[in-house]
């Protein structure tokens, strides 16, 4: 008997949540053992290298499985219940023999490590073992397809955020998507994620890349921290609980003071109307997990250049301002050439305006000081002038001289002995 339809929403969403709990402990996988092959290509210890290969090779080949088997349209074709359980089966047992395989890797290259004394690599490899035996666990807890019905798949994949989500895309419609110190040039990125395993991966290596990451748990954590500090670049996962990732991009498009902050969406969902949702919501970019680590630094830099450039026009219209406000102060006669100072350092052509600007205002400065001295000199002589006038109409009247006369006659008895 064939199986009832299964609501497409539903049925979408299901497929969704079931790539993105397969496809977290895979990336960690994938990341770490990228890491360390560089860490021995760099000088690390060889003995590592053909173990890790066979590592790395065995989880993308995992991820390529993950991928075909929950295609959409290809769980869609399946027409009764039993082909259903059957693909299930079928899945659970191709993916068991190269996660075995990782896992048998991982614990005897830990051990040459620690024999090694190369404690770095061991963290990392302890990591991948973890993550190993997760993903080994979540074959038998996650993969069955039995549950894609509707009214049991908010039961099968026990995440509480996860289930919320599945809830919301039955009845709204929407499918949900998964998905220190300062650099000398600018500011640390911020990396959004509740899966701590994954923000170490992606930390480490923007760490190589050279950049400088803070981390956030949650997207109320991260809207906390683009307020408090400055951040050059968000690379905000979708699905986290609290708050996903739609949810944060929608707060910081909102926000007059954020907006402008570049936000990369990362995602462990291959499905287009994620990308498009979150370019139509402002997001500059986005990323699928895992990431090709020349495909990451790529878009980064691409996004932190446009952002300077940004960054530079706000600061060039400022400037601008300064010196229209510099204009009309000198017309008040309040222009303080200091006021252009950080404007006149520019080294392009604002910046030689507000220099010519400066040096202009200065003269006139200058020459105002002046025209002020001669006019108080001016006004000194004017003063004696006038004074010494003044004594010679005094000095020059009859009266005067009679006075002059008999002064001159006493004088001259007083000196007659």
């Amino acid at each position: 008997m064939n199986r009832p339809p299964a609501d497409d929403r539903t049925h979408r969403a299901f497929l969704a949540n079931l790539r993105h709990e397969l496809r977290t402990p895979l990336n960690a996988v994938i990341g770490y053992s990228e890491m360390l092959l560089e860490d021995v290509a760099d000088g690390g210890p060889e003995e590592l290298s053909s173990d890790l290969e066979k590592i790395n090779a065995a989880s993308v080949q995992l991820l390529s499985l993950v991928n075909d088997a929950l295609d959409p349209a290809r769980v869609a074709a399946v027409e009764t219940g039993a082909d259903l359980e059957s693909l299930g089966v079928r899945l659970r047992h191709d993916l068991r023999t190269p996660i075995t395989a990782v896992v048998g890797y991982s614990e005897m290259l830990l051990e040459e490590a620690e024999d090694l004394g190369a404690e770095d690599a061991v963290l990392d490899l302890q990591k991948i073992h973890s993550s190993a035996e997760r993903f080994l666990f979540l074959i038998d807890d996650v993969a069955d397809f039995s549950k894609i019905e509707a009214g049991e798949v908010t039961s099968h994949l026990g995440a509480t955020e996860t289930s919320d989500m599945i809830r919301a895309a039955v009845t709204t419609g929407e499918t949900p998507r998964e998905d220190g110190e300062i650099r000398a040039d600018g500011n640390p990125l911020l990396i959004v994620n509740d899966n701590e395993v994954n923000r170490d991966v992606l930390a480490r290596q923007l760490k190589r890349q050279g950049h400088v990451t803070f981390g956030a748990e949650n997207g109320r954590q991260a809207l906390e921290m683009v307020r408090e500090r400055e951040f050059d670049l968000m690379l905000l996962d979708i699905v986290m609980p609290e708050m996903n990732g739609y949810e944060v991009l929608r707060h910081l498009k909102a926000d007059a003071r954020l907006r402008d902050i570049p936000v990369i969406m990362i995602s462990a969902l291959d499905e287009i109307e994620t990308c498009v949702r979150c370019i139509a919501m402002g997001a500059e970019d986005y990323l699928q997990k895992p990431f090709d680590p020349v495909l990451l630094r790529a878009r980064i830099g691409a996004s932190l250049d446009k952002k300077r450039l940004r960054d530079a026009e706000v600061e060039y219209l400022r400037n601008v301002d300064q010196v229209t406000a510099a204009a009309a102060a000198v017309e008040t006669g309040e222009f303080d050439p200091e006021a252009i100072g950080q404007v006149a350092k520019r080294p392009d052509e604002l910046g030689q305006l507000a220099r010519v600007f400066q040096r202009m205002a200065r003269e006139v400065r200058a020459r105002e000081q002046r025209l002020k001295q001669e006019v108080r000199q001016l006004r000194i002589e004017i003063d004696e002038t006038r004074t010494a006038r003044q004594v010679a109409e005094i000095t020059e009247t009859d009266y005067f001289q009679d006075l002059q006369k008999k002064v001159d006659k006493l004088r001259f008895r007083a000196d007659k002995p």
